[in-house]
């Protein structure tokens, strides 16, 4: 009877250590793995912080230009991001200065391609520079 007690006890205690350690380990895992849009925005606006880190967001900033001291336009920084396959984000940063400059409406944009591990440039209009030359 004390062997049958001493086995059923030692086949509990096993079970709920190694339920414990698989649960804990499977959720560990899951959340390390887990590459999603919120990431690769991340990834992306590191290097450019005036851009929100979140796509329904749209920041507005009081920008100066070219033109009579003190000349300044309010410029939109949005983000987009796409799904583009599994495990790649396109992110698309977008400057709209809201203004056009010798009939060219200014406006400026990177598009990037972003994986787990490496974040590529795709192509980019930068018409930063328009606005300083306005006079």
């Amino acid at each position: 009877m004390k062997k049958i007690v001493a086995f059923i006890s030692s086949i509990c205690i096993c079970s709920s250590l190694v339920g414990c350690t698989n649960n804990g380990s499977a959720q560990t895992n899951i959340s390390h793995n887990t590459f999603d849009e919120g990431k690769a925005i991340s990834m992306v606006i590191k290097d450019h912080p005036d851009f929100p880190s979140n796509p329904s967001d749209t920041e507005t900033k009081k920008l100066s230009t070219g033109g009579p001291k003190g000349s300044t336009a309010n410029v939109k920084f949005t983000t987009k991001v796409e799904k583009d396959g599994e495990a790649i984000y396109v992110v698309t940063l977008a400057k709209d200065w809201g203004v056009t400059i010798n009939g060219k409406y200014v406006k400026s944009y990177w598009k990037y391609s972003v994986t787990p591990n490496k974040v590529t440039l795709l192509n980019s209009i930068d018409n930063d520079n328009l606005p300083k030359s306005m006079k």
